[in-house]
This record gives structure tokens, sequence and C-alpha cells, in this order.
């Protein structure tokens, strides 16, 4: 799999592309030696030099310092909502597929209650009510996001439940909980990845436009969707300020889409060429 995954050049240009975010994320500290948050009024808004490979913002910080720093913000969130979305998701599409009868449907009305509002406006009230923070914008975007994957996990499971294998091992005695570990999971998951890794690109833009639009990450905090933010009005005197963190934005949410798409084609039998 990981021979036929590497042969897929635009997968394997995501994995790198997402390899190099990841690892100036977890090594900053050693990339350089600038304080995301230290100020410097004298020296604001430089354009990229020696000194400061992508330029100062306002303040006077160190672009590159904030841009290394913030991929630990956004893609930390990113990765927790997505955590918290499969674990609810899979643990409900799961239950209610097995179980079946009032709480299938009960459970099933509740996903369709949230898929029926837009779901980064049904995010932004939940983080509205509870308060500006990335903490809050991790809990609104999961409470919302689990839905389409409990409805997919479901339909997957009511598939599965009527094979042989499952028959016989209900029948053998086996119980439903066993059943749905030993033989139902390990056929969801592969589907469930793939989900994930296509989706991810959109959580990461979820997650910056919520701060972009003041409810996630709170000054000085160097998240991507917020340097957006607190560039937006100095976008004609340093461009600079807003074109990093997009493009930051923008490779990461690529990165993901390639990969999503080279684990569906790898797992899918019926899409590899």
């Amino acid at each position: 799999m990981w021979g036929r995954l590497v042969r897929d050049r635009l997968a394997l240009l995501g994995l790198l592309v997402l390899g190099a975010i990841g690892a100036g994320a977890l090594f900053a500290p050693w990339i350089t030696d600038r304080d995301p948050l230290d100020t410097n009024f004298l020296r604001r808004f430089e354009p990229p030099s020696r000194e400061h490979p992508l330029g100062t913002d306002q303040l006077g910080r160190d672009l590159l310092a904030r841009l290394l720093y913030g991929a630990r913000y956004t893609l930390g969130t990113g990765l927790g909502a997505m955590g918290l979305i499969l674990l609810v998701g899979t643990a409900v599409g799961l239950v209610s597929g097995l179980l079946g009868g009032r709480l299938d449907a009960l459970l099933m009305r509740m996903v369709d209650v949230l898929l029926a509002f837009p779901s980064l406006i049904l995010a932004l009230a939940i983080v509205g009510m509870l308060g500006p923070s990335l903490t809050n914008v991790l809990i609104g975007i999961a409470a919302v996001g689990w839905a389409s994957y409990a409805r997919v996990v479901r339909g997957l499971v009511l598939s599965l439940r009527e094979r042989e294998f499952v028959e016989a091992a209900l029948a053998l005695g086996a119980g439903r909980l066993w059943v749905a570990r030993r033989h139902v999971l390990p056929h969801v998951l592969p589907t469930v990845a793939v989900l994930a890794s296509l989706d991810m690109g959109n959580l990461l833009l979820a997650i910056s436009a919520l701060s972009f639009l003041g409810v996630g990450a709170q000054a000085p905090t160097p998240e991507w969707g917020r340097m957006l933010n607190d560039a937006r009005p100095f976008l004609w005197q340093a461009p600079h300020l807003m074109l990093f963190p997009g493009l930051a934005i923008f490779l990461v949410v690529l990165a993901f889409n390639f990969l999503g798409d080279g684990l569906r084609d790898l797992l899918d039998p019926r899409l590899r060429r």
C-alpha cells in the first residue's frame, strides 16, 4: 500500500508538503531564534530580508516565527477537532447501525437536525455562546461535524450487518460489542480515513475563517486565520502580511486534498488504475 501511495505523484506531493509544514511547526525553535510575540515598533512593516526572511508585521514581529508557531495552533486545533469528530461520529454510527430500533431513529433525527443548518454558521453560533477561543472553536466544529460521519458509518454498518460473517458471529453467541470491534469496525475505518483526509482541508478553512471573524484565536496568538485578520487593514501598505498566512493555508488545504484523493484511489479497488 505504501508503494502504491508514493507512486501517486500528487499524493506524494501532498504528503511531503504536510511533512515539511509539520516539521517546521515541531522544530520551530531550531529553525528560528525569534520569539513570535516579541514586538519592535522601530522595525514595523519591513519587507523580507536576511534578518527577517518573511519580513515583519505591524508590530515589528518576525513573520516567519509567527507562521511556524502558528502552524501549531492551526494544525493542532484541526487535528484535535477531527479526532473528536471521528470518535463521536464513528461511535454514534456503530451504535445506531447495529442496535437499530428507537435508538437508531432518535440518533438519526439528531443528525438530520444538525445537517439541516450550514455547518459554519452553526459552529459560529456555538462558539459565540461559549466565548471566543481556539478551544471553543474546536468544540464548536466537533459538535457540528460528527453528524455527517455518523450517517456515513451507519450506512456502512447497515450494509455489513447483513453479511454472512456478521450473522455467523452473532449466531455463535458473540456479543454485539465484540462483533462491532472485531468484524465491523475494520471494514468501516478505511472509508472513514479517506473521508477524514478529504474533509481535513475544509476543517482547517473553517478554523481559519472563525479566527478571521474574531471568535477563534485572540491576539497576540500567532494563528494563521488571526494573522489574516490582523493584517487586513494593512493590505495595500504591506501585502506580504496577508500573502504568507494565506499561502500557508492554501498549501495545507491543497496537500490534504491531494493526499485524500490518493488514499481514496488506494483503498477503493474500483478506482485503482
